[in-house]
């Protein structure tokens, strides 16, 4: 599936100096830049030089910026066997081309599927239920953001005796809390919970195995080149993806909350955000 990019590189630069508590004046005063080009910058204006002096202030990595910008790449479709994302739409006022994503890990095998939250609808994860002859065993929730969990009873009301669960700090309906480091097995997998929190108060990123490859549930804690904002807990998404989510293999495939499916080499190689990797 071929989803566009979340975020463009004046939503990183919102996100960034917002979480800094950094206004265009004090951004064009410590980038040496004028407040219209600062403006301009934030308006979609592609100035490379400027994005240059914008990245340091923020702690972006500017060619990673100026990439971004320039729309220089843009990730493969990844495809993993057992692995199907559902992109449903969720409109917003200003945002009306809004998507969101939800996921189903299934094993051929026995038959046995996990579910990561509900996006705008989950019609398709359904009928892909009925169409394997699977069995829906548990839906985890990265956060309860409505757009994440808008069609929570229709699952749980489809599907008989199934486990639900959500965040500690983001209680929702019935749903079991979660805490950092809890594990489940679930016939052939194995579902690791990490604290991801920073973007929503209580958000958990789940490492999941089985699927013979890397793979991470990450919500809204991180994107391909960009990271859900996180206003007031800035620093701590930041280090939270750096050492629950980037800290991962190299190989892991990680599965967004919004934007296409990504790794851990793309955002560390790719995203601004993290300019150490680089």
């Amino acid at each position: 599936m071929n989803i566009r990019i979340e975020d463009e590189f004046q939503d990183v630069i919102m996100k960034a100096s917002t979480g800094l508590s950094i206004g265009k004046q004090e951004l064009a005063e410590k980038a040496g830049i004028s407040v219209d080009e600062v403006a301009g910058l934030l308006d979609g204006e592609v100035k490379e030089d400027a994005l240059r002096k914008v990245a340091e202030p923020l702690g972006l990595h500017p060619k990673a910026l100026v990439d971004m910008a320039k729309k220089a790449w843009r990730p493969e479709p990844i495809e993993l066997q057992g692995l199907e994302l559902y992109n449903t739409p969720f409109p917003v006022p200003g945002y009306e081309e809004m998507t969101v994503n939800s996921y189903l890990v299934w094993d051929k095998a026995s038959r046995i599927a996990v579910a990561f939250d509900t996006g705008a609808s989950a019609k398709d994860l359904l009928t892909d239920i009925g169409l394997h002859n699977l069995t829906l065993k548990a839906l985890f929730l990265t956060h309860t953001h409505r757009d994440h969990i808008a069609d929570y009873d229709t699952v749980v009301d489809a599907c008989m005796n199934l486990a639900t669960y959500a965040p500690a700090g983001e209680p929702h309906a019935k749903a079991m809390p979660v805490a950092h480091a809890d594990r489940f097995h679930i016939g052939p997998f194995t579902v690791e919970a990490r604290l991801t929190h920073g973007h929503s108060p209580g958000g958990m990123s789940y490492v999941v195995n089985g699927l013979g490859r890397h793979l991470a549930i990450v919500g809204d804690s991180l994107f391909c080149l960009s990271q859900g904002g996180a206003k007031e807990q800035y620093a701590r998404a930041l280090e939270n993806n750096r050492s629950q989510i980037l800290s991962l293999p190299d190989d892991t495939v990680l599965c967004p909350g919004h934007g296409p499916i990504t790794t851990v080499a793309i955002e560390k190689a790719r995203n601004p955000f993290f300019p150490e990797f680089k």
